[in-house]
């Protein structure tokens, strides 16, 4: 059977929400409470990287920061419970809602229209993707919004494949870092899910307006 893989728009909604996630954990420490299983090094290095390093590393071909994708308990929990909070409390709104809202609004979307490439994006299960396509919209950004939690790094028992990353992955020579995002990609599409006891930090929720602050384009790549 022939899977129709990501499109072009896939992967610049991809680069632009990895590029979101990356400039937010320069300046939020909620979500580096998502990085507690990665090396003191490499979290060092990661909330500590330069516009033009953020913009290349963001170019990575599959979702940065994970949604706990593969803890089919948790999503099981969060999708039968009853959302308590109003969704649209104008004090819950900030930079990481923002950020959450677009993702879970992308997640949602191509798991209604490409499963296959959903996986593929967020090194997935098959369960997690069915479960995605079968919520409304709202329902599934409530049930998020009401756990309280946010997004925690992808691969965080795989502290080599984010040495690699942080350091051939955001080189200045294009091929060095496009070989280091490909070998990562491979990783998300030949392991099995990630670790299912894999946490997500609680969001304190603040006054602040919505607005998303996003890091610099960097040149072009070259080809």
């Amino acid at each position: 059977m022939a899977f129709k893989g990501p499109e072009l728009s896939d992967y610049e909604n991809v680069v632009a929400l990895n590029e979101a996630w990356l400039g937010l954990l320069q300046m939020d420490t909620r979500l580096r409470d998502g990085l507690p299983e990665l090396p003191e090094r490499l979290r060092a290095r990661i909330t500590n990287l330069s516009r033009q390093q953020i913009s290349r590393l963001a170019a990575t071909p599959f979702l940065l920061f994970s949604f706990r994708e593969g803890d089919d308990r948790y999503w099981t929990r969060i999708l039968t419970d009853s959302p308590e909070r109003d969704l649209f409390h104008v004090n819950d709104a900030d930079e990481v809602d923002t950020l959450i809202s677009a993702s879970l609004g992308f997640i949602w979307q191509l798991a209604r229209r490409n499963s296959y490439a959903l996986r593929l994006i967020c090194g997935a299960t098959l369960y997690w993707t069915e479960r995605i396509a079968e919520q409304t919209f709202f329902h599934l950004l409530a049930a998020v919004r009401a756990s309280g939690d946010t997004p925690g790094v992808r691969f965080t028992g795989h502290p080599e494949l984010w040495n690699k990353l942080l350091d051939s992955g955001v080189s200045e020579e294009a091929l060095t870092r496009q070989a280091a995002q490909i070998s990562a990609l491979q990783v998300v599409l030949t392991d099995p899910p990630e670790c299912r006891t894999q946490s997500w930090s609680r969001a304190a929720r603040t006054n602040r307006a919505p607005r998303m602050r996003v890091a610099d384009k960097d040149e072009p790549t070259q080809s």
